[in-house]
């Protein structure tokens, strides 16, 4: 019984740690996210058209893999997934304000 336990054990930390990267990783590809926002701006600014609407395409697919990891129940969950969800809804508040300024160019 006691290594079935220890299996068990085990088992259950493993687990874990794969919840914690996978939380680890849609962080980072959040802060990704606002990072081309930020890009995406700068090169608004300075004219560089051709080169934000290059960075804007990555942008939206960086959003589109975050949206469908973050509506995969196995990757995010309890008490971080609102937090998440809020994040990613402001990444996407971004992104839209920025396909105008750049349709305004």
């Amino acid at each position: 019984m006691g290594e079935s336990t220890s299996q068990q054990m085990q088992w259950s930390e493993v687990l874990q740690r794969s919840a914690e990267t996978r939380m680890r990783s849609i962080r980072e590809k959040l802060s990704i996210g606002f990072t081309f926002c930020s890009t995406v701006e700068i090169e608004i600014k300075y004219g560089h058209a051709d080169r934000a609407k290059e960075l804007l395409h990555k942008l939206r697919s960086t959003v589109e893999a975050l949206t469908d990891h973050i509506n995969n129940p196995r990757h995010v969950f309890g008490q971080q997934s609102k937090e998440i969800r809020e994040q990613l809804v402001q990444l996407k508040k971004r992104l839209v304000v920025l396909e105008s300024q750049i349709e305004q160019c």
